[in-house]
């Protein structure tokens, strides 16, 4: 017959006369060691989400240097925002709830076992630790693979285990002071403070990205202003198509690829007309390229690149799809 070991309670005193397996009025009983573990998943879900939206500011705020041709405002323009800003916060909240699951509370009850198993204390110098090793050791097995398919070279080893510390360290580390309060009502402290702390930093981003582009630090990718002299002489695509603008305003294309409206290419242009380099009143696109007499080339040009290495493009398809069609000045 096998002998039940009564609860633990938080005081030493005994249970109820002829009922010692029932607490006295007012006795708690002591949280085990291992608890906490929904507070540890909230923190861990909140510090994950809050680094993504983070990480994609700082994406944006990078992204703004470079080229790109997006809607010059309006309606379409302001649907574009709203939809990625509840975009932005529904994946950010997807990233928080699998990185929690995925990563950090497994991370925290690792670093649990093995101070059970090494008899050290459950400290954060040790989960510290802990992370340190599972990133340098998925850096190590991830990093083989990609360099197996060829891509990438060594440097993907550093790069994915600092990257992997620096996203894991912070959350992990607030999970596991949510999953070790040592207060009553210090995991809610916790919490909060991890969400304050969220919202302060991505002020602060927000901010020293402002203060950036509005000193003239970083600047906001504006397509090149090219007079009619800078489009005169022989534009390629690197595959034997070209055009060849005269200053007089004549234009002669030689195998110049054409495609469907489903992105499809259907032939290649052989032809002469005129060109065209007006000013356009849109922010977006400074300058408007028109091409006349030649039927498939009579519409949908435009300037990129940079006032050292301009360019000339039409899109692929529809714009959404981001594929163009491009072809670089050659002097």
């Amino acid at each position: 017959m096998t002998q039940t070991t009564p609860p633990r309670w938080g005081l030493t005193s005994p249970g109820a006369p002829g009922n010692p397996g029932v607490p006295p009025q007012g006795f708690m009983p002591v949280r085990p060691p291992d608890g906490g573990n929904g507070a540890v998943f909230t923190v861990g879900a909140v510090a994950i989400g809050a680094e993504a939206v983070i990480a994609a500011l700082v994406a944006v705020l990078i992204i703004l240097q470079f080229e790109s041709h997006g809607g010059e405002g309006g309606l379409g323009w302001l649907f574009g925002t709203v939809f990625a800003l509840v975009l932005l916060a529904v994946m950010s909240v997807i990233a928080g709830l699998a990185g929690s699951a995925m990563a950090v509370l497994p991370l925290v009850l690792l670093g649990r076992a093995v101070a059970r198993r090494t008899g050290r204390r459950d400290s954060w110098q040790l989960t510290l630790a802990t992370v340190a090793v599972v990133a340098v050791t998925l850096a190590l097995l991830i990093g083989s693979c990609t360099l197996l398919v060829g891509f990438g070279g060594l440097l993907v080893y550093p790069v994915l285990a600092l990257s992997l510390i620096v996203g894991l360290v912070p959350a992990t580390l607030c999970a596991r002071a949510a999953g070790n309060p040592g207060k009553p009502g210090a995991r809610w402290r916790v919490l909060g403070g991890v969400a304050l702390g969220g919202l302060g930093l991505l002020a602060v981003t927000l901010a020293v990205g402002v203060a950036a582009y509005s000193s003239g630090i970083l600047k906001i990718y504006e397509p090149p202003r090219l007079t009619e002299a800078d489009m005169v002489g022989t534009w390629t695509d690197g595959g034997g198509g070209s055009l060849r603008f005269e200053a007089g305003g004549t234009v002669t294309a030689k195998g110049v690829k054409e495609y469907e409206a489903t992105g499809e290419q259907s032939g290649a242009s052989n032809c002469t007309g005129k060109w065209q380099l007006t000013e356009n009143e849109g922010v977006g696109r400074p300058f408007e390229l028109s091409i006349a007499d030649c039927e498939s080339l009579s519409f949908g040009w435009d300037i990129g690149g940079t006032e050292e290495h301009p360019t000339v493009f039409t899109w692929i398809g529809e714009p959404d799809s981001g594929e163009r069609y491009i072809l670089t000045r050659q002097r």
